[in-house]
């Protein structure tokens, strides 16, 4: 178990850095968005609003993933169950055929440069975000696949 809560920890570690990431996407577009209280064109103010929801959504989830990790290292039993899950070998096939963490990270890492290039041009805004939800619900639905196929 030594060994899984080491796991647990790291997967903290990430979610702390992710969370850190977004806490300080949403200071700055709070900076930015009272900054410009005297009124502005319509679009600045989607773009700035549809920002800072995205970046809230993130910042929620990774603080989320946070809460769950740190009850799971104090609680054995919550431990054990989150073992036996992750290391299940068919869940671990899913996984794996899906892309792994590394198509999931992408794609988040992707919404948060969208969040920092909205600021400069919303055309790279749109794109970037439309590409980095396309990854996620290519993971979301390879996963849905090979959950029924295997």
């Amino acid at each position: 178990m030594d060994k899984m809560k080491q796991e647990v920890k790291e997967k903290l570690k990430y979610w702390e850095g992710i969370s850190a990431l977004f806490a300080i996407l949403v200071s700055v577009n709070f900076w930015n968005y009272s900054g410009s209280i005297n009124g502005g064109d319509h679009f600045t103010d989607f773009f700035r609003g549809f920002q800072l929801g995205i970046a809230m959504v993130f910042l929620v989830c990774a603080i989320f993933h946070i809460v769950r990790f740190r009850k799971m290292i104090r609680d054995e039993e919550a431990l054990r169950a989150y073992y036996i899950k992750e290391h299940d070998e068919r869940n671990m096939a899913i996984w794996n055929k899906s892309g792994g963490t590394v198509l999931y990270t992408c794609g988040v890492l992707i919404i948060g440069a969208a969040v920092v290039a909205g600021y400069f041009d919303p055309v790279v805004f749109i794109t970037l975000l439309v590409c980095g939800l396309f990854l996620l619900l290519v993971k979301r639905g390879l996963c849905f696949y090979y959950c029924k196929t295997m």
